[in-house]
């Protein structure tokens, strides 16, 4: 899943970023076309017409998700710190089912880090209740250390789950730096810290592209892979075949990871998910011999399967990033498995 500290792209009402996206069960739906007004666009009188427009088209088999954004919308309206909603993943691709989580993100009008976040956090848990029985929340901050970003997870008693990012409006990812999330609610007159910051664009905020991948990172992915493989043959020369299993499937993340920045995929640091988002067809060749159970034997043939598959990603990724793959490393690892 994609962070859900990343924010969205202004009106953009439509599935981006990879071809085939993984298949959704709701008969092909797809967000409707991206609104062309620009980020004017949603400043309406009340904020959130077009994010009202695009919840009203989604299919029936997402009526829990829309009440529930629905719900958040009137909270926005109603709370004047907050300045956007957007929602992402699955549901912003128009790739989301009924069992989808709702991933979003809350942009509020304050300094990063300061008590605003904090009050507006709270304002969406007591809100909570209202719709619908409430099993338990999880509340904590993630993040890098220099981003104050708090988190609410919420799961309710009729299996829908709610991962919200609170966070300050500046700190708000937009434009190519979270493609895949939806403006649901914009501030129609920010004040304050908002005023300068609501901007949509390639390089809105200051981030990254969401596929932007360095060529350090690219190296380290694979190094760490190595290690992985490594503590995996000398796990089962002691004879502990879960930390040996263990190593093996970080190993394989890895792999998913170095994958998805060959293909292009967005987020390619979340590995797995990212890959089966970009194309769900288009998967690293034999990585499905890397599965195994606990049988030492059986162990060891996936960890060398899984080596020449780190060996091939680990290529294509540092070609396309330019850089060079730990070959020495690599090659010292097999040896060994």
């Amino acid at each position: 899943m994609t962070p859900p500290h990343a924010a969205g792209n202004g009106p953009t009402l439509r599935p981006v970023g990879g071809a085939a996206p993984r298949a959704s069960t709701l008969g092909g739906w797809r967000p409707a076309p991206a609104d062309t007004g620009g980020v004017n666009a949603v400043k309406t009188s009340d904020g959130a017409v077009h994010g009202r427009v695009w919840l009203a088209a989604l299919p029936v088999e997402l009526d829990r998700q829309r009440r529930l954004l629905d719900r958040l919308v009137d909270l926005c309206q109603t709370t004047p710190l907050v300045t956007s909603l957007s929602v992402g993943c699955s549901l912003g691709r128009g790739a989301a089912d009924a069992l989808s989580d709702v991933d979003a993100a809350l942009g509020v009008d304050a300094e990063p880090g300061v008590e605003q976040v904090s009050a507006v956090e709270q304002a969406v848990v007591d809100a909570l209740p209202g719709h619908g029985t409430v099993v338990d929340v999880l509340r904590h901050r993630v993040g890098p250390p220099d981003r104050f970003i708090r988190r609410v997870f919420a799961q309710f008693h009729d299996g829908l789950q709610l991962d919200l990012a609170v966070l300050a409006e500046s700190e708000v990812r937009r434009g190519r730096a979270a493609p895949d999330f939806v403006s649901l609610y914009r501030s129609p007159t920010p004040t304050g810290t908002a005023t300068a910051v609501i901007a949509d664009g390639p390089a809105a905020g200051g981030f990254p592209s969401a596929d932007e991948v360095t060529a350090d990172q690219v190296r380290e992915w694979a190094f760490l892979g190595w290690c992985a493989l490594a503590d995996t043959g000398k796990y089962l020369h002691r004879g502990s075949p879960w930390e040996a299993h263990n190593r093996l499937h970080k190993a394989r993340h890895h792999i998913w990871a170095l994958w998805a920045a060959a293909t292009g995929a967005l987020h390619p640091w979340h590995g797995l998910t990212q890959v089966l988002d970009h194309d769900p067809r288009d998967l690293p060749p034999g990585i499905e011999t890397t599965v195994t159970g606990l049988d030492p034997q059986d162990l060891r043939r996936a960890a060398r399967a899984a080596a020449d598959v780190l060996t091939h990603v680990s290529e294509l990724a540092a070609t396309r990033h330019h850089t060079r793959p730990p070959t020495a490393l690599g090659q010292h690892v097999t040896a060994r498995l």
